[in-house]
Parts: C-alpha cells; sequence; structure tokens
C-alpha cells in the first residue's frame, strides 16, 4: 500500500481501539484476546492490556501523527529484483502488552512482509490488530524461512542467541536496556503520581519503565512512597504484593540497605551513582534501584557510567510508556533501517 492508504487504514485501527477502551464500541474478538491473554499471563490483566492499546492508538495511530513520521522517508516502493515482497522477521518479547507493535507498524510501512515470531506470553492482541502479518510461536519456521531482514528484542542472552541463529542476515538485535530518572525534590504530587507510574506501569517490566531512581542526599521519601502505594494498590493487585513480601524478606536476612514504601523496595546501588546497574542485577518485579546524588556532577557520573545501557532517562515524569513513532528503541532508526536494507535487495 502507499503512504496515503497505509495513514488511512492505521488511522482507522486507532479510532477503532479508542472507541474499544472508552466502551463506545464493541469488540467481541478484542475481548476475548484480553480474556485469553490474562489467563495466560497474570501480568497482562485487562488494565494493562487496556493501556497499552490505548497508548498505541493515542501515540502511533493518529492521521496527523502517521502523515509527519511518514513524509521523512521515501515511498515504498517494491524491490524491483525479486519476484517475490521482502520478508521481514519480528522477534517479539512478551515483557508488556503488544509491545511489538511499533516494529510490526515499521516493517509494513517499508513495503515488507512482517513474520512474526510470538511469545507464548502475548500471542493474542497483534494477530487481531495485524491482518497482514504472518504469526507464528515456533522459531524454527522463521530461521527456515530465512527473512530479507530481521527485528528482535530480548535480554542479553536471547540477543546474543538471535545473532548466532541469524548470521548474515541483516538485523536490528535490542538487548537488555532499563530506565532511570532523577527525581528534584520539589516534585508536586501530581508529578509524583506521574513518576509512580512510569515505575510501576506493565510492572516495571518495559525497557523504558523506570527501574532505577536517583535521589537528591537527604530527600524526604513520603510523598513519592505514597504514590507508589496508591498506583500498586490500584493496579497491580496480589502479583506485585506477593513479590514486594518475599523481596523485602531476602534484602532483610541479607543485610542489604533499602527502602520500605509499603509496598516496594527500592534496593541502594552498591557503588552509589558510579555503580553500573546491570552489573548489580536485575531488580525485582515491580522494585528498583536507587543511588543519592549530591549535585548534577553525580548525575552526570551516573550516565556516563551506564552508557550503553540506558534506554531513557527522564527529569520530567509521566510519558516513559508513551513513545512517538520517531522514538525509535536503542535510537536505530528502524525504518530508515528496513528501506535501507530493501534498497540492497
Amino acid at each position: 500500500m502507499d503512504n496515503r492508504d497505509f495513514i488511512t487504514k492505521y488511522a482507522a485501527l486507532g479510532r477503532r481501539i479508542l472507541r474499544w477502551t472508552s466502551g463506545e464500541e464493541a469488540w467481541p474478538e478484542m475481548d476475548m484476546a484480553v480474556r485469553k491473554g490474562e489467563t495466560e499471563n497474570r501480568l497482562f490483566t485487562p488494565y494493562m492490556q487496556k493501556r497499552a492499546l490505548h497508548s498505541i492508538a493515542c501515540a502511533y495511530l493518529d492521521e496527523e501523527r502517521l502523515s509527519g513520521w511518514l513524509s521523512g522517508y521515501p515511498r515504498p516502493d517494491g524491490a524491483p529484483h525479486m519476484s517475490r515482497k521482502p520478508v521481514c522477521a519480528v522477534i517479539a518479547a512478551g515483557n508488556i502488552p503488544a509491545v511489538a507493535f511499533h516494529d510490526i507498524l515499521c516493517v509494513i510501512a517499508s513495503g515488507m512482509k512482517p513474520v512474526v515470531k510470538l511469545s507464548s506470553k502475548d500471542r493474542y492482541l497483534l494477530p487481531l490488530l495485524f491482518g497482514e502479518a504472518d504469526f507464528t510461536l515456533d522459531e524454527q519456521s522463521i530461521l527456515k524461512l530465512r527473512p530479507d531482514a530481521l527485528l528482535a528484542m530480548g535480554g542479553d542472552s536471547a540477543a546474543e542467541h538471535f545473532r548466532e541463529a541469524f548470521d548474515g542476515i541483516p538485523s536490528l538485535i535490542r538487548a537488555g536496556r532499563f530506565s532511570a530518572a532523577a527525581v528534584r525534590g520539589d516534585e508536586p504530587p501530581s508529578g509524583l503520581q506521574a513518576l509512580a507510574e512510569d515505575m510501576l506501569l506493565y510492572y516495571g517490566l518495559g525497557c523504558r519503565s523506570v527501574t532505577c531512581l536517583l535521589i537528591p542526599e537527604g530527600y524526604a521519601m513520603e510523598g513519592l512512597a505514597e504514590a507508589i502505594n496508591s498506583f500498586s494498590d490500584t493496579h497491580l493487585g496480589p502479583v506485585a504484593r506477593d513479590n514486594y513480601l518475599r523481596n523485602r524478606a531476602i534484602a532483610t536476612m541479607s543485610g542489604e540497605k533499602f527502602i520500605d514504601t509499603g509496598t516496594m523496595i527500592l534496593k541502594e546501588l552498591p557503588e552509589g551513582t558510579e555503580s553500573n546497574v546491570k552489573h548489580a542485577g536485575e531488580p525485582p518485579v515491580a522494585g528498583a534501584w536507587y543511588a543519592s546524588y549530591r549535585d548534577k556532577a553525580d548525575i552526570e557520573k551516573f550516565i556516563e557510567a551506564n552508557k550503553g545501557g540506558i534506554q531513557k532517562f527522564f527529569r520530567n515524569f509521566g510519558t516513559a510508556q508513551q513513545p512517538s513513532l520517531d522514538d525509535y528503541p536503542d535510537g536505530k532508526d528502524t525504518l530508515e533501517f528496513l528501506v535501507k536494507v530493501k534498497k540492497t535487495l
């Protein structure tokens, strides 16, 4: 499809999602997909799935946004030397609902055909949203296909596996990253509520989720703790509560220093603002790391110590899980990559 058809089609999808999430329009197939998703993945509550789809519709599927995004790229002409449509494989993660939506949208915008290896943790939403894509749960079928390009996301070990398995295929492979935020200390209650959501939406499992806080020395945590507890009590439920109790007990017995909000623990980074967070390990589900800072120089030390590991660093809060169309993972332009690959075919 050309750009105008693409924009019309996906803007219409965005409007349908918004009507469904607001309750204005019935979508029985999507209701069933949400129920199945929750049954197989207890972190995919209806609230979390609907929040993800609402964010997709607002951030990606607005007609003006789609038009502005595509205006910076050439029209998706065919690959003249190929008798078939070029294929791009997408290896989807399962950490947050429909997390591979943007990758699949980029593949279609480029004029390539998406063949998607779904995560077993998230296998119902995406097939309803992309009728033109092929979906599978079998990675071997993707390998046998030998696609023309590959987009993949996952942790560090998964990334290494993809590099070996798809050696020789043009690829964008995203390994594990994390996001951090610096608290000034004078945020109003609304700002702290926004930060709590940036930390805990999707149980903090997205690479854009804030899983490390830099807080001023002597910072009074009461306001942020209240915001964290409010979000956790309202939206996270027993899964996060069980993790909180277990991780608090482990941290207490091991003598680790941590801040206890009452629903979440924030573990202190061992080397403060000079810590490499990835070396410190993964934070617990719905948990986070923290380090105290004295001045801007300490913040810059932290950023330098974690160069290459930070997905996003936030100083303003409330948009962590609302990326724009051109806010690409790892800062690598997915659509530009696909357009360049297609030109070489």
